[in-house]
């Protein structure tokens, strides 16, 4: 019989979790992309989505496990701590590549504190307006997630859904 894995279950909850809020009509799902990696037999899943009636910013979550998670979780070996990664990703253009990324990584910290890694890659498409960057934020979770979080991805997924308001308020509405 199937034994779900930590990412099975996992992915079900954020799955869930994001098609009610495209139900409630809170964000518009753009992509779904669910992976193995034969080569490295790591798995991923992720989810895109605008916030609705007017989002401009695009936010994202990857869930990710790898061979070694798996084999943690499978054979308990001890010493190891199975679960899954996950980063959020943000997309929205910039002008002021320094004054934009020391706002927009203050605003991560004001709702997501200190716990979580920030980067932000700063890039534009030759061929198009020099004036206008794409920033590429990135948040990446520290600590593994198991089942242990599962309660916790309904409000993880609420401040993911507050932080693309709030660079869609910096950036948009100003």
């Amino acid at each position: 019989m199937f034994d779900p894995t930590i990412f099975d279950n996992l992915k079900v909850v954020f799955e869930g979790a994001m098609y009610d809020m495209d139900l409630a009509g809170d964000v518009q799902i753009l992509n779904r992309t669910d992976r193995v990696e034969l080569s490295t037999m790591s798995r991923s899943f992720g989810m895109e989505a605008i916030r609705r009636p007017h989002g401009f910013v695009k936010g994202s979550f990857e869930l990710k496990a790898s061979l070694a998670d798996l084999s943690a979780e499978l054979l308990s070996e001890q010493g190891k701590q199975p679960g899954c990664s996950l980063e959020l990703h943000f997309a929205f253009p910039v002008k002021d590549m320094q004054q934009d990324c020391a706002i927009a990584e203050k605003l991560m910290r004001s709702i997501w504190g200190e716990g979580p890694a920030i980067s932000q890659r700063v890039h534009w498409v030759y061929g198009e307006d020099q004036t206008v960057l794409k920033n590429e934020l990135t948040l990446q979770f520290i600590r593994k997630l198991d089942e242990r979080q599962i309660d916790d991805i309904p409000s993880l997924m609420d401040h993911l859904v507050l932080s693309m308001e709030r660079l869609d308020q910096q950036y948009f509405h100003k």
